[in-house]
């Protein structure tokens, strides 16, 4: 049994899925659903996020290409099933067994019906495993319209993850069909990437062909990003050097989240042995971090430790920041002393970070240890970080900090962010602050003006 860990993140939090994966088995005759199944993992990480918040970013980690890269394409394999249960559902005399909703609704519908009708069941469980069971009657030449039909009835959030496996599955059965539909008819990356993913995984030099052909814009190819998340879990070296090729951009850095869950399978420790091999400073750099951030999600203490071996000290200056809000979420007093006893570079993010924390629990209580901190310890992102989290309970506390930010465009971006969102909820109070503030800069004392 193996494990795949896949993290997504959110602006304000993320959510850790684990998938336990079985070994494949090539011969299998339920090897088609396993590969649906394992394939749809992380398609329905998508609606959970969509659950959690709109603002979950949208990268697909794809769990389906856990499976050996060498296997036969299931669906060449399934179609005379999938024809004799298309035939079982029409005839009367087949043999009858319990079944359950969407066994119902898929035997007594065609499929561009059922898709229909399973689109609507408000249980999301039921609407996946029907989705799951209908994939498996689908041939090749169905998926254009059921996953047409599916598209008009409306692409909302919660009909994403059900979308996802359509593609991934047609991906599977006319890789090619399903990606000229998708350039032709969709304007996200979301389809393509999800189609191509599916096809690298079972093909992967004729995935990567594909994509190099179909794409003669300027930056970064976002059909790359699929076909390295379908390479990943079988060539992690190829999906590495791939990943490299990349210029700095979105896709490259999606492409890099999406290989995390491959990559931290044995430790942080043998993930940063992985990272050192990127010759892009930046692109290393990016990477040290989500690692850290990964792992210090897990195990902060373990993260601590682990940022003190890190050799670039200004790559380890960032990362301070997620293992300090970890910690801090753990214990909050080892936190605020771990922090201000590391080197003097990396105290900053680490403070950063357990203040993040801290400002949401008391604001009151985090101002006074602010307060207290040395004067050698550069604080501007700190207070930037207190601010944000102290705005809505202790607006005049947030905005009396923000003098003491010493990067004046920081400093003068912060007043007006937070300033606008006080005068929305209570002008009488920050107009009061405003007039009774001394030393404020000037577009910041004209802010009313502007704002009534």
């Amino acid at each position: 049994m193996r494990t795949v860990r896949l993290t997504i993140h959110t602006q304000s939090d993320f959510c850790r899925i684990t998938v336990r994966v079985a070994p494949a088995v090539v011969h299998s005759n339920s090897m088609r659903r396993n590969i649906l199944i394992l394939g749809s993992a992380w398609l329905l990480t998508l609606g959970i996020s969509f659950l959690i918040g709109r603002n979950a970013s949208n990268p697909l980690a794809n769990e389906d290409a856990a499976q050996s890269a060498g296997r036969q394409n299931p669906f060449k394999r399934a179609s005379s099933k999938a024809r004799n249960r298309a035939e079982d559902r029409f005839n009367p005399s087949a043999p009858s067994e319990p079944s359950s909703q969407v066994t119902r609704i898929i035997r007594a519908n065609t499929p561009r019906r059922a898709v229909v009708e399973l689109a609507q069941l408000i249980d999301p469980v039921e609407r996946a495993k029907g989705f799951l069971e209908l994939l498996e009657t689908l041939s090749a030449d169905q998926f254009l319209d059921v996953v047409t039909d599916f598209r008009a009835l409306g692409m909302t959030d919660q009909r994403m993850s059900e979308y996802g496996m359509l593609l991934h599955a047609w991906g599977g059965a006319d890789p090619e069909g399903a990606l000229a539909y998708a350039m032709e008819n969709t304007g996200t990356p979301f389809a393509r990437q999800a189609i191509i993913t599916r096809w690298s995984t079972d093909d992967p030099e004729a995935a990567l062909a594909f994509a190099r052909a179909n794409y003669d814009g300027e930056g970064a190819n976002p059909l790359l990003v699929g076909v390295i998340r379908g390479i990943a879990p079988a060539n992690l070296n190829r999906a590495t050097d791939l990943l490299q090729d990349l210029p700095y951009s979105r896709e490259r850095g999606d492409a890099l989240q999406s290989l995390l869950p491959f990559v931290m399978e044995d430790g942080a420790a043998s993930a940063l042995t992985w990272s050192a091999g990127i010759a892009d400073p930046q692109l290393k750099n990016g990477a040290i971090n989500y690692i850290m951030r990964d792992f210090a999600g897990s195990d902060p203490r373990g993260a601590a430790e682990l940022l003190l071996t890190l050799d670039d000290k200004g790559t380890a200056a960032q990362a301070a920041d997620n293992v300090g809000g970890a910690l801090a979420r753990v214990d909050l007093e080892e936190a605020k002393s771990w922090s201000v006893g590391l080197e003097e570079e990396l105290q900053s993010g680490a403070v950063e970070g357990v203040i993040g924390h801290y400002a949401s629990l008391d604001p009151v209580a985090a101002s006074d240890w602010l307060d207290s901190l040395p004067p050698t310890i550069n604080l501007d992102a700190a207070i930037r970080q207190f601010a944000w989290r102290s705005q809505r309970s202790e607006p005049a506390l947030a905005a009396d900090w923000i003098g003491q930010i010493q990067d004046t465009r920081r400093r003068d971006e912060m007043y007006r962010n937070v300033l606008s969102r006080w005068f929305r909820t209570d002008p009488a109070s920050a107009e009061q602050w405003i007039a009774t503030t001394p030393d404020l800069p000037e577009g910041v004392r004209s802010l009313p003006d502007r704002l009534r």
